[in-house]
């Protein structure tokens, strides 16, 4: 394993660990701060969609690999400032930073996969955002471990460490890889017609996922309380259950991916398994309740790996340059659908244990899936010095 790839390794882990340890201590930081910290969940993503964002603008003047590290170090910051924040208002702006520095990571550490990629971008992807899912489901442990402590909201200190060292790995890890060749003549000012039709299936698909794994993310506890009818911290288990399953789900694909499998045969086989488990879960839950949460894991580990394989095709299809404007789209396009996804099934129905949020996200995977299965063929590099469509 490579310097770069192991810096990579670094940051996705760190992130997996920001975005479980906000979450999971913001019922210690209402006890110190006395007061409601809810809103820092919608402004981590608001940060992160802030980040993504503004990865495609600063992605033109520094390396994709140094943007990684930049952002990690803005995650550091954020973290120590939330793990001493004496006020409600202070943390949750810190909350919101933590997720700029993590759409800064995202964005630019998934440009990075393609150049460190030996084989395809799906397949650096898959194992990264593995990763993720690990750390994720290992940092509630940790939360769980500080919660004899005086101040439990301290272990954000330990991930803010973790993500200094990612960012120490990230700039070691840039001098493996060539820097960009510079572009010579008239820059192009976008994305090629035909590029752009050969991403919108892929963008329009990657929200719908997105807003899927939030929906089941985001009420990983709350599903087991209302199934099982357990107490509220035997249900938290659930949050690292479900990043578990994510784990599981990106290591099978990931190894189905060396194997010799497609990229695109893998995601479908992913998504279709996720629509029939989801719809056996809606036809079951009502009267076994049980059998309802096993097909929701299977459903879960069958989504698991949608992301990094929808990203991976994505830009597989383009050239360098064309990559890390898609990127930014892309991740946004994700961000956005984590938004509105769960926000369209709450209108409907404001119990996320109902047969109808099952059969949505069931109906939701068949209409990402459909969308997947479009074929297009790799867009050639566009001439240099070409104006864009």
């Amino acid at each position: 394993m490579t310097a770069s790839v192991r810096g990579l390794y670094a940051a996705f882990a760190g992130m997996g660990a920001t975005a479980a340890a906000i979450p999971a201590v913001l019922p210690s930081v209402e006890q110190v701060v006395g007061a409601s910290v809810a809103p820092a969940v919608p402004a981590l993503f608001a940060g992160l969609l802030v980040g993504v964002l503004a990865s495609g603008l600063v992605l033109r003047r520094v390396r994709a690999m140094h943007l990684a590290a930049i952002g990690c170090l803005v995650q550091a910051i954020a973290l120590g400032g939330a793990a001493l924040a004496p006020t409600a208002p202070a943390f949750i702006a810190f909350a919101a930073l933590a997720g700029l520095g993590f759409g800064l990571t995202e964005a630019s550490a998934s440009v990075a996969s393609k150049a460190v990629s030996t084989t395809s971008t799906a397949a650096i992807l898959t194992a990264l955002t593995a990763t993720v899912a690990v750390t994720a489901a290992l940092t509630p442990f940790l939360v769980a471990a500080a919660a004899g402590t005086g101040r439990p909201p301290l272990v954000l200190l330990v991930v803010a460490a973790a993500q200094v060292a990612a960012a120490i790995a990230l700039v070691v890890g840039a001098r493996g890889i060539a820097a960009p060749a510079p572009v010579h003549g008239e820059r192009p000012r976008g994305l090629r017609r035909a590029s752009l039709l050969a991403l919108l299936p892929l963008a329009i698909a990657l929200p719908l996922y997105v807003g899927v794994e939030t929906v089941f993310a985001g009420w990983s506890a709350v599903i087991p309380a209302e199934l099982l009818q357990v107490d509220p911290a035997a249900a938290a288990i659930g949050t690292s259950v479900f990043w578990a399953l994510m784990a599981v789900g990106r290591f099978v694909s990931s190894a189905m991916l060396r194997s010799g499998v497609t990229t695109r045969t893998a995601l479908l086989m992913g998504l279709v398994t996720a629509a029939a488990m989801l719809a056996l879960a809606a036809a079951v839950t009502p009267t076994a309740p049980t059998f309802g949460l096993v097909a929701i894991a299977v459903a879960v580990i069958g989504l698991a790996p949608t992301y990094a394989l929808t990203v991976g095709l994505a830009l597989d299809r383009l050239d360098d340059a064309e990559a890390t404007k898609a990127t930014g789209v892309l991740v946004a396009c994700g961000a956005a659908g984590g938004s509105i996804v769960p926000a369209a099934i709450l209108f409907f129905t404001d119990d996320p244990t109902a047969p109808a949020t099952f059969i949505a996200t069931a109906v939701i995977c068949v209409i990402a899936a459909a969308l997947s299965a479009i074929r297009v063929g790799t867009i050639s590099p566009a001439a240099t010095g070409s104006r864009t469509a």
